[in-house]
Parts: structure tokens; C-alpha cells; sequence
């Protein structure tokens, strides 16, 4: 991470996707429940080792490894997260001390953690309990992400070829026999 991004991510402070936690040498449950509301809204970023102020605290250099290998097997385990989420981890040194990023991607799908849904509000995390939120986050989640639109006005013409075949050379290395292997480029779009 450049560090003129960090100070001004430092002077801006928490926001609906920038949340600061203390950490020790494991992260907090309320980790995974930032990680869980900031898959649910925007995606966002958590830095491990900064104080809801901004001060930075650090983590221990010696537990930085561990702490990382942590987030990936919680956020990568049915039990914790479902569907399970990829995040990614950056560690770097400000002023001497480990900070630990961790970025969330916004996604298409509605997460939970524990069995439970959580969700950004301004800068807290608030637990999604009523069928109306949940109702209303999934369809805020289909108008965002392009995959759940159809476009009238797109055409075959519009595609691109060579993406379609990568995409069916893919699908033919996992499965030979897959039906998209004998498909001409309109079949495969259709």
C-alpha cells in the first residue's frame, strides 16, 4: 500500500468502507462481521492495527503471518462463511509498526457469518435479522452487479471472440466431453 494513500485513509477515518481494528495476535470475531457486512454492501477495506481514531498501534511482526492465515481459513470455512469469500491481505510498515490490510470485494452474493447477515450502515455493522432487509439487501445486490442485467441493445458482434474461446478451452481442460466444446461461438453465447 503507498503510504500518502494510507495517511489519507488515516486523516479521512472510518467511513462505509474503511473500518480501523486493534488486533493482537489473532483478530477479534467483530473482524469477520466487518468482513461479512463489507462483502453484504460495497466491498471496503479493514486495517488491522489502527485504533477507531487513527492512531496506529501495529500488530505483532511475529503473529502478522498467522493473523493472515487466519482470515483466509475463517473467510475459506462453510462453517464461518457462506457461501465462503476470498479476501486478500497485504501487510506493510508505517512508522515502524505492521499494519495489515484487508481488502473485501464487493460481490454478487449475500453472506453470512455464523449464520447470521450483516450489513453496512454508515460506518457500523448491524446484524440483518428482519425477512424485509434481507429481502431488500438481495435486491440491492442484483441492480448493482452486471450479470443479473439483460441487454436488449448488445449483440453477438459486441462479444469478443477470442474471449469465447479462451472461455471454452477453459470449460474443455476441466471436462472434455462438455457440450460447450461442440458448440459454435453463437451456440456458446445463446
Amino acid at each position: 500500500m503507498d503510504i500518502a494513500d494510507f495517511e489519507d485513509i488515516l486523516r479521512a477515518g472510518e467511513s462505509s468502507t474503511v473500518e480501523f481494528k486493534r488486533c493482537g495476535g489473532n483478530p477479534e470475531h467483530d473482524t469477520y462481521e466487518t468482513i461479512c457486512s463489507f462483502a453484504n454492501h460495497a466491498g471496503g477495506a479493514i486495517f488491522l492495527g489502527v485504533k477507531d481514531d487513527g492512531t496506529v498501534l501495529g500488530v505483532p511482526e511475529k503473529s502478522a503471518l498467522s493473523i493472515e492465515r487466519n482470515i483466509a481459513n475463517v473467510t475459506g470455512q462453510p462453517q464461518s462463511f457462506s457461501p465462503t469469500l476470498f479476501v486478500e491481505t497485504e501487510r506493510f510498515q508505517y512508522d515502524g509498526k505492521t499494519v495489515i490490510r484487508i481488502w473485501v470485494p464487493p460481490t454478487s452474493s449475500v453472506f453470512r457469518y455464523k449464520g447470521q447477515i450483516w450489513d453496512r450502515v454508515a460506518d457500523a455493522d448491524r446484524r440483518i435479522d428482519g425477512e424485509m432487509q434481507i429481502t431488500q439487501m438481495y435486491i440491492r445486490k442484483q441492480n448493482i452487479f452486471t450479470e443479473q442485467h439483460i441487454y436488449p441493445g448488445l449483440s453477438f458482434e459486441d462479444l469478443d471472440s477470442n474471449l469465447i474461446a479462451r472461455i471454452r478451452a477453459m470449460v474443455e481442460s476441466k471436462t472434455p466431453d462438455h457440450p460447450w466444446g461442440g458448440m459454435d461461438d453463437q451456440g456458446f453465447v445463446a
